[in-house]
């Protein structure tokens, strides 16, 4: 076969979706992969990719899973990577010296206090932030920004409330609880960033609007 058209490599890119390749930067890789296949065949274009998805179905799921846990890899890496950053030690000394003023003036559980209002607003935004994106752009969420922003905010909700009585109960100096809140309020705003981050590099990498 000849090389396939635009209108073509949007059909394969379709086929792949409809098989559950949803994130659009690996569905690009494998479209790609697809495309180079089905030139190599003869006859109908809409045949042969049929034919080649029924017969690579397993094949290409397995490939994502695979592509999946890389692009999963690298995101975790590179928002650990940021935490060793000057940004990362400045939003934490910042947060810590707000936390630590609060606490001077109004003792450690008012600074508790702000710090659950603000997580109490935060996550909810997060949340349907990423609902949004989830339902109005189902085709065009990238693997590692989304789940990095999908498991890293559940899990930081996680430490927020569910360890919060623990800590406040612990044997430990205020000093200490409220670096840990800090760290939290910090450790949030790096995946954010992160996540912007992610976004940008792969619609300048996909031309993707």
């Amino acid at each position: 076969m000849p090389k396939l058209t635009l209108q073509q490599i949007a059909a394969v890119d379709e086929a792949l979706w409809d098989i559950g390749i949803g994130f659009l930067d690996l569905r690009i890789e494998m479209t790609d992969h697809v495309a180079t296949a089905i030139e190599g065949m003869e006859g109908d274009f809409a045949a042969n990719l049929k034919k080649y998805i029924t017969d690579n179905k397993r094949e290409l799921k397995k490939n994502y899973r695979q592509f999946r846990m890389n692009a999963w890899i690298k995101g975790v890496k590179l928002l650990f990577s940021n935490l060793f950053t000057m940004r990362f030690v400045i939003i934490l000394a910042v947060v810590y010296a707000l936390f630590f003023a609060d606490y001077q003036y109004e003792g450690l559980k008012a600074a508790t206090t702000k710090f659950v209002l603000l997580s109490a607003f935060a996550f909810p935004v997060l949340w349907a932030y990423y609902l949004y994106v989830g339902f109005t752009k189902q085709k065009k969420q990238f693997s590692t920004a989304e789940r990095l922003l999908e498991f890293f905010g559940g899990l930081i909700f996680i430490l927020c409330f569910m360890v919060r009585d623990r800590i406040d109960k612990a044997e430990i100096e205020d000093t200490t609880k409220l670096l840990y809140y800090a760290f939290i309020i910090s450790f949030y705003a790096m995946v954010i960033i992160t996540y912007r981050f992610l976004g940008k590099f792969y619609k300048s990498r996909y031309q993707v609007a």
